[in-house]
């Protein structure tokens, strides 16, 4: 994704806002009919984020959207009572706090352009470029990268080691503003932007270790594999929540196989037995069995070093202008 990339993504805020301006008097929407107006249901609770932060009750009317089960939620404008209230005012017949036939009252006729549903065919088309081979260039550097936030505030990390020797050459932060927000599946979208002048320290002697799933994904497709094709380097993904898959019950060197559908699609990692594991899968660049050798090598605590590290300077980063 190039600098111009990120200024086509959608504003989603506005997106969201224009559609619930659509919803008319005497009538409810629910978080799940906006998300799926903006092309994927799994946007439900950023609508809701985004209705907590709505500044424009007059053109934007928050109130008017309610849960999937009736109940009408919360509002920041005054509370579920108020909210409530003000909906009976409009004609909407509540018993106790529920939309007493919702699908009666119910809107969904929005006119929209379906933002989401454009980066799910950018992601798509993406993927098409994907390579699970890895990279025939002799490995120097292994760089670890992390994003911090606070609030809309970014604060991306990275942290370059020498590929033999293990040793740390060096670190950087970047701060921005994330502008588009955080949905499930599509973190690339809002990491990538902010990363971009990270990337300028990984070439094709690099393996970069991001922090998020390469195609240990419920699409085979997760942030670390759009890194890597975007930027068109080797990538691994280590997260620390199993997304999809089924783990061997049979581990090898405290390394087993996840597997979906049949196939490899990473492994799941300890140092000691005890511990929780990490979920190695290649990004870009990289097969499983190779992408595994190399966290092993930089594996000093649960978290591989170029990760752990990177996150410790990036939340340091955010902490400081915190406290500044």
């Amino acid at each position: 994704m190039s600098p111009a990339d990120s200024e086509r993504l959608p504003d989603l805020w506005k997106a969201t806002y224009d559609l619930v301006a659509q919803v008319p008097e005497g009538r409810v929407t629910t978080y799940g009919e906006v998300a799926k107006a903006l092309g994927d249901i799994v946007a439900s609770r950023f609508v809701g984020l985004a209705m907590s932060r709505n500044d424009d009750i007059v053109r934007v009317p928050c109130r008017r959207v309610v849960q999937s089960d009736g109940y009408v939620g919360g509002y920041t404008g005054g509370g579920p009572r108020k909210k409530i209230r003000l909906l009976r005012g409009e004609g909407v017949e509540i018993v106790g706090s529920k939309i007493a036939d919702l699908p009666e009252v119910l809107f969904t006729d929005f006119k929209t352009e379906y933002p989401l549903r454009a980066l799910r065919k950018r992601q798509l088309a993406l993927r098409r470029r994907l390579h699970l081979r890895s990279n025939n260039a002799s490995t120097e550097k292994v760089v670890g990268i992390d994003v911090a936030y606070e609030g809309d505030q970014s604060y991306a990390a990275s942290v370059s080691f020498d590929a033999k020797t293990g040793f740390i050459l060096g670190s950087r932060v970047v701060q921005g503003r994330a502008i588009f927000p955080y949905v499930p599946t599509y973190l690339a979208f809002r990491e990538i932007p902010v990363i971009h002048d990270l990337m300028t320290d990984v070439d094709d002697a690099t393996i970069v270790m991001y922090d998020g799933n390469g195609i240990l994904h419920p699409e085979k497709f997760g942030v670390a594999c759009q890194v890597g094709v975007t930027y068109g380097v080797s990538t691994i993904g280590i997260a620390k929540k199993l997304l999809c898959g089924t783990v061997s019950q049979h581990s090898r060197r405290n390394s087993a196989e996840v597997r979906l559908d049949g196939g490899l699609i990473g492994f799941a990692l300890t140092r000691e037995s005890h511990t929780n594991p990490v979920f190695v899968s290649p990004g870009n660049k990289i097969d499983c069995i190779k992408a595994l050798a190399l966290v092993k090598r930089f594996l000093k605590y649960r978290i591989p070093e170029p990760t752990r590290l990177a996150h410790i300077v990036a939340e340091e980063a955010r902490r400081g202008t915190n406290h500044k």
